[in-house]
């Protein structure tokens, strides 16, 4: 495993297992940490300045969240984006999208709103890709959110998270894609400050539609 520099980790009111958690969470998820990679518990434990114990537990609780593979002999590594998974994820969001859309349209608050339009100016402004794919990811969470039903918001936002490890590799082969995605994202922002259920749901169907082209695409590339 490379060195890996954890410099700016800090406990705070979390637990150290928590910090540790979503501090790896992230790095997968933005590709700092890449398919493959190999976890080594005391490793971690050194970049983090921390015992063991909570990097064991970290890496078990990202086990069950699908972003690492644990083995009895070779340990913990870093889950390798697939096309099956790929088109599993899209699949599966785009089936949810238009019951989340429904129930999320009436009760998105102003201050949502708001908070969506500073997430999309902060995209725009950005020259930082991993930065970018956080920030995506945040869009999309923050509207997956307001849908009613609780399984239905873990749901989606657990994919929308594991969307961001191929959203990361296809920025990489098609850096253009980006600006596309800006304006598709602006254009789901108004149907919803239009409360247009209808629109933005086709408009977030074809957001999601283009993405996996490109994130296939990209992830063809890469296996060649």
């Amino acid at each position: 495993m490379a060195k890996l520099e954890f410099d700016n980790f800090k406990s705070g009111p979390r637990t150290t297992h928590a910090s540790v958690t979503e501090s790896l969470r992230q790095a997968i998820l933005l590709g700092q940490l890449p398919g493959g990679t190999r976890l080594v518990q005391s490793e971690l434990a050194e970049a983090f300045r921390v015992s063991v114990t909570p990097i064991r537990e970290a890496l078990r609780e990202l086990s069950s969240q699908g972003l690492i593979e644990l083995d009895a002999f070779k340990g913990a590594t870093v889950r390798r984006p697939t096309l099956e998974e790929l088109e599993e994820i899209y699949q599966l969001r785009s089936t949810l999208i238009p019951l989340s859309v429904q129930q999320g349209m009436n009760r998105i608050t102003a201050e949502d709103l708001r908070q969506a339009e500073a997430i999309l100016a902060q995209m725009e402004t950005s020259s930082n890709p991993e930065a970018w794919v956080d920030l995506n990811r945040q869009f999309h969470t923050l509207l997956d959110k307001t849908a009613a039903n609780r399984l239905l918001r873990q749901c989606l936002i657990h994919l929308s998270d594991l969307s961001a490890v191929y959203i990361n590799l296809s920025l990489k082969e098609q850096p253009l894609r980006r600006d596309i995605s800006q304006q598709e994202h602006r254009d789901i922002l108004q149907a919803y400050i239009n409360r247009d259920a209808k629109t933005a749901t086709q408009l977030i169907l074809n957001h999601l539609t283009s993405t996996l082209e490109t994130d296939r695409a990209a992830l063809i590339k890469q296996n060649l």
